[in-house]
C-alpha cells in the first residue's frame, strides 16, 4: 500500500496543535507556571502556521500543475512533487494520458493537413477577426503566396474578393473570376461556418469550375445550334424548293419567260408564292423572337401580393381555361404572402406556364391545374404549377429550357427559355419534373 504522507503529516500537525492547546490551557488555569503556558501557546501558533504553509505549498503545486495542463506544458516532471504519493501517482498518470492525447491530436492535425494539401480545391479558414488560421497548398497556389495572413491579403487575385467573402452567406455558392497570369478562370466559392472553443470560424472553399463551365457552354451552344439549324432549315428548304418550282413554271430551259400558262400552272405558282411568303414571315418572326429574347429589360422591382397576381392571370386566361374544361385549384399559405418582383416580367412567366399547362391538358380526362404557393424552411417562396396532362418525354425534358426548342407545331420555342431567364434575373430558379402520360410539375423558387 502506498504511504499517504500528506494525510499523515496533516494528522500529525492537527494532533500536535490539539495537544499543545490543551496543555497550554491546563498549565494556564491549573498551575502557577503562566510563563510556560505562554511559550506553549507561541509554539502552538508556530505549528498552526507550519500546517498552513504545508497545505499552501501543496495547493501551489496543484495550481501549477493545472496551469501547465491548460498551457500544454508537460516539461516539468510532476512525479514525487506532492507529499501524498497517491497524488504523485495520479498526476503522473494524468500527465501521461494528456501527453498521449496531445500527441494523438498533433498526429491527427498533421494527417488532416496532409489530406487537405492533397485536395485540388483551395481551402481557407478564418476566425472572427478575419485572420487566416488554416490554408492548404492549393490556396497558396491560387493566391500566389506562401503565407496568407488575413482576408485582405487575397486581393492579389481579385480586388473585390475580400468584400465578396465577407458578404457570402452560409452554404451560398458564388461564381468568381480570377486573373491568374493574365488569364481569367472561373471559381465557385462556398462558405461553411462552425464553432470551436467558443470561437466562430468560417471555411471558404474555392473550386475551379472553368473546364465544367466550358464544357456546359459548348454543349449549350451545340444544342442551340441544332435547334436553330432545325428551325431555319424548316423554312429555308421549302422556300428554296418552291422558288425553284415557281421558276420552272415561269421560265423554260433557255430562261425564256413562258407566256402561255394554263390555269392549273397559275394556281400552282400562286400557292407556291403564298407558301414562300408564309415561310418567309415565319423566318422573320423567328429572328424577331431571337432578338427579343436577347434584349431582356432590367427588372423594376416592387412588392406584389401573390394571390392578386395569380388571380389576375387566371382571369386573363379564363376563356382558354373554360374552353378546355380545366379545373384550376389555387392554394396559398399564408394567403397574404408577398414577394418583391418585376410585375410585368413575372406575369409573362406565369402566363407562359399556364398556357403550356392548357396545351398539355388537351384531350386529357378530368384536366386539372394546381397552383401551390408556400415558404420553405430556408424562407424561400416556392410556387408550383402542376398538371395531369400528357407529360414530357425524358428526351425532351433536358431540352425544354433551350431557346427555340419546341415540340408544338405552332410553337416558337421561346416560352420556357424566357421563363428561365426571367427567374435568373430575379436570382431565382425553375425546375421541372414530368412523367410521360401522367403530367408535369414546374417549381419556381424565389
Amino acid at each position: 500500500m502506498v504511504f499517504k504522507r500528506f494525510k499523515y503529516i496533516s494528522v500529525f500537525y492537527i494532533t500536535l496543535i490539539i495537544v499543545l492547546t490543551g496543555l497550554g490551557v491546563y498549565v494556564l488555569f491549573n498551575t502557577y507556571f503562566w510563563l510556560t503556558s505562554i511559550w506553549i501557546f507561541i509554539f502552538d501558533i508556530l505549528i498552526v502556521i507550519a500546517l498552513l504553509n504545508f497545505i499552501s505549498k501543496e495547493h501551489r503545486k496543484l495550481s501549477h500543475f493545472l496551469v501547465s495542463i491548460d498551457q500544454g506544458d508537460f516539461a516539468t516532471p510532476f512525479s514525487k512533487n506532492f507529499e501524498d504519493l497517491d497524488f504523485n501517482e495520479a498526476f503522473e498518470q494524468l500527465s501521461d494520458v494528456i501527453i498521449s492525447l496531445r500527441d494523438e491530436a498533433e498526429i491527427n492535425y498533421q494527417y488532416l493537413q496532409t489530406v487537405v494539401n492533397q485536395i485540388n480545391t483551395a481551402i481557407i479558414c478564418v476566425n472572427d477577426s478575419d485572420k487566416i488560421v488554416l490554408s492548404n497548398s492549393s490556396s497558396n497556389k491560387l493566391f500566389r503566396k506562401n503565407v496568407l495572413r488575413d482576408i485582405k491579403s487575397l486581393r492579389i487575385s481579385n480586388d473585390d474578393l475580400p468584400l465578396i467573402l465577407k458578404n457570402l452567406k452560409m452554404n451560398e455558392k458564388k461564381l468568381i473570376k480570377f486573373n491568374l497570369g493574365g488569364e481569367l478562370f472561373n471559381y465557385s466559392v462556398q462558405l461553411a461556418e462552425f464553432k470551436l472553443k467558443k470561437e466562430f470560424f468560417r471555411l471558404f472553399s474555392f473550386q475551379n469550375v472553368q473546364s465544367e463551365l466550358e464544357q456546359n457552354e459548348l454543349e449549350s451552344w451545340q444544342k442551340l445550334t441544332r435547334v436553330m439549324s432545325h428551325e431555319i432549315m424548316n423554312s429555308a428548304i421549302p422556300i428554296s424548293n418552291l422558288s425553284g418550282l415557281v421558276y420552272k413554271k415561269l421560265f423554260d430551259q433557255d430562261d425564256t419567260f413562258l407566256m402561255n400558262i394554263d390555269d392549273e400552272q397559275k394556281l400552282d405558282i400562286k400557292e407556291g408564292l403564298h407558301t414562300i411568303e408564309t415561310r418567309s414571315r415565319g423566318l422573320v418572326s423567328f429572328v424577331e423572337a431571337t432578338r427579343n429574347f436577347t434584349k431582356m429589360p432590367k427588372p423594376e422591382l416592387e412588392e406584389i401580393n401573390i394571390k392578386t397576381l395569380i388571380k389576375r392571370i387566371l382571369s386573363l386566361l379564363k376563356p382558354k381555361i373554360v374552353e378546355a374544361g380545366i379545373n384550376v385549384s389555387v392554394k396559398i399559405e399564408p394567403e397574404e404572402l408577398k414577394f418583391t418582383i418585376d410585375k410585368s416580367l413575372i406575369e409573362q412567366a406565369f402566363i407562359n406556364l399556364v398556357i403550356n399547362a392548357i396545351d398539355a391538358l388537351q384531350k386529357t380526362e378530368n384536366p386539372t391545374l394546381i397552383i401551390n404557393v408556400s415558404r420553405n424552411v430556408e424562407n424561400h417562396i416556392i410556387i408550383i404549377f402542376e398538371d395531369n396532362g400528357k407529360g414530357i418525354s425524358e428526351e425532351d425534358l433536358e431540352n425544354i429550357f433551350i431557346p427555340f426548342f419546341t415540340t408544338k407545331r405552332e410553337g416558337s420555342g421561346i416560352g420556357l427559355s424566357l421563363v428561365k431567364q426571367i427567374m435568373y434575373l430575379h436570382k431565382g430558379n425553375i425546375t421541372v419534373k414530368s412523367t410521360l402520360g401522367q403530367g408535369s410539375r414546374f417549381t419556381l423558387s424565389f
